[in-house]
């Protein structure tokens, strides 16, 4: 199937979106959610328990964020471990996904793949109790590692330029890491992070692709799917 953006969905790929429609990875509402930039919205991406809760979901979404990131390495041909930071709290199971999934791979094919592991960001610090009182659970180490952040959506990008500074806090390369965004809502966000800084953004789907299959699957109504572009094209950030 060709989406909007041109891209063709693999095989693969429509059976990823079949299970993000059946356990409402992303869900269309006739009463609007109110997303952090405070636009109204009919359509919401959650990665949240329907992703925690049901595993198949979960090993899928893992998988499809490993593969991003073994193409790129595939690509730049960067040798260190990657490492992957989830932006909390939606970033960090997605995270942790990848990094299980790769090494079940490792596991039971045998095959010389590239080791992806995981980091724990807080959402606010521990104060003066306990022993990692940073932002992130363990110190950057350039030589050995490549860092990743990881989140589930983009809308307008402000959470993630106020993650960005709590990672370079605790010296992290916060604008240089790559930073894997699942679902792009195509609302200006990517736009306005280059603008910020960011170097290196990889987007695994958009929006409209989601939800333009998702009708041409029979899963969402055709009006519905047509309501999501006419909101996107409405609520744009400049």
């Amino acid at each position: 199937m060709q989406v909007p953006s041109g891209r063709r969905l693999s095989r693969e790929d429509t059976k990823l979106l079949r299970l993000m429609a059946e356990y409402g990875f992303v869900r269309h509402s006739e009463t609007p959610f109110k997303l952090k930039s405070g636009v109204m919205s009919h359509v919401y991406v959650f990665g949240r328990d329907d992703l925690t809760d049901n595993p198949e979901l979960e090993y899928a979404v893992g998988l499809r964020i490993a593969d991003t990131i073994v193409d790129e390495i595939d690509t730049t041909g960067d040798t260190r471990k990657s490492v992957l930071i989830g932006l909390p709290t939606a970033g960090t199971p997605l995270a942790q996904a990848a990094a299980m999934v790769q090494r079940f791979r490792q596991m039971n094919t045998m095959r010389d793949l590239p080791v992806i592991a995981h980091r724990i960001m807080r959402e606010k610090l521990k104060g003066d109790h306990g022993v990692h009182n940073t932002w992130v659970n363990g110190k950057p180490d350039l030589g050995r590692h490549l860092y990743w952040a990881v989140d589930n959506v983009v809308t307008d990008g402000g959470t993630k330029v106020e993650d960005a500074a709590k990672l370079a806090q605790d010296g992290y390369p916060a604008m240089e890491m790559p930073s894997i965004i699942f679902v792009d809502r195509q609302q200006g966000g990517l736009k306005r992070l280059t603008q910020a800084g960011f170097t290196k953004l990889i987007v695994v789907f958009n929006l409209l692709d989601i939800t333009y299959a998702y009708g041409e699957l029979g899963l969402w109504p055709k009006e519905a799917v047509k309501a999501v572009e006419d909101e996107i094209k409405a609520h744009q950030f400049e």
